[in-house]
């Protein structure tokens, strides 16, 4: 039976569980709007992640150098290494030493439960097993993760986070120390590395960038150095706003049905009116000879003044001399 779905109608984490309980081996697909995420699974275990955001997707070597666990300079040499003699880049950090199998392992637990962390905010999405196939299948690196242990670590930040976001609002919020905090603690590693790159300039977006901690662990760790007193805000960093382009619309495809309409409106406001007119005679147009009227035959119009008390109309003149 293939296992596929929407996620708004099937939990994310019955899933999960039915792959780890049937012990299934595969490639869960996810697809979201401008994400795509894969799991590879054997046997139920998680043997990877991938996450890819519209056109974000960090390799794991990149991430080395952004969390320095590697140093720019070393990188730079392991890449003129890798074109020079063809070797994998990964080969070469492990079988030069660079980093050991348990670091390298560590490093992609740690990113996959990153991957975790991201499917489980929301619940949007479309989902499909692809059984048998295999993600990373020329990776040296064989990971195995329990795959319910994972599920409830992501449901335990899942519930944690609305509280560190209520208190951390926005990644442009900049932090800084303070300098004899009432209370002094020892603060575990991650919480040190996190107050280490913390410098009063950098931004709550810019400590997830370089801390190679993650976004819901180092705002896990800036949320209880906050609470402890060990450091507040110090300001907020102004976002540029990208100004849309205006869209032009262009009106010419209503030229010809807007002439028309126009059209019609006059032909049915010039019937309406010359019917209104001719009904009430609002209008009289007749054609008089002025001159006809007003020089010739004064002596009449005078005779028939006299005798009917009013003077002859055009028509009665006409009758008389023209006809």
């Amino acid at each position: 039976m293939p296992i596929e779905g929407d996620l708004k109608s099937l939990n994310l984490s019955n899933v999960l569980q039915l792959i780890s309980q049937q012990r299934l081996t595969g490639v869960l697909k996810i697809k979201r709007p401008e994400e795509l995420i894969d799991i590879g699974f054997i046997g139920g275990l998680i043997t990877g992640a991938f996450y890819e955001q519209g056109v974000k997707n960090e390799r794991l070597e990149a991430y080395l150098v952004r969390s320095g666990l590697l140093g720019k300079n070393v990188y730079e040499m392991i890449e003129e290494i890798h074109k020079e003699t063809r070797r994998p880049i990964m080969s070469i950090i492990l079988e030069d030493k660079y980093l050991t199998t348990e670091e390298i392992e560590r490093i992609i637990e740690f990113k996959i439960q990153e991957v975790f962390d991201e499917i489980f905010m929301t619940e949007e999405g479309r989902f499909k097993l692809e059984p048998d196939a295999v993600i990373y299948p020329k990776s040296q690196i064989k990971i195995r993760m329990n795959t319910e242990r994972v599920v409830l670590e992501a449901a335990r930040r899942f519930d944690e986070w609305p509280k560190i976001k209520e208190t951390i609002q926005s990644g442009d919020i900049v932090y800084k120390r303070i300098e004899r905090p009432e209370l002094k603690l020892k603060l575990p590693d991650d919480e040190a590395r996190v107050l280490s790159v913390l410098d009063g300039h950098r931004s709550v977006d810019d400590l997830i960038e370089i801390s190679g901690l993650g976004k819901f662990h180092t705002c896990s760790c800036l949320y209880h150095l906050l609470t402890t007193g060990q450091i507040e805000v110090s300001y907020a960093k102004p976002t540029p706003r990208l100004l849309r382009p205006r869209r032009e619309i262009s009106l010419k495809f209503l030229t010809v049905p807007l002439t028309v309409i126009a059209t019609l409106i006059i032909l049915i406001i010039e019937f309406l009116a010359g019917n209104y007119i001719s009904q009430h005679h609002i209008l009289t147009f007749e054609t008089v000879d002025e001159e006809f009227y007003q020089t010739d035959h004064k002596s009449y119009q005078q005779i028939f003044f006299y005798k009917h008390g009013r003077t002859p109309s055009f028509e009665e003149v006409e009758d008389i001399f023209v006809r």
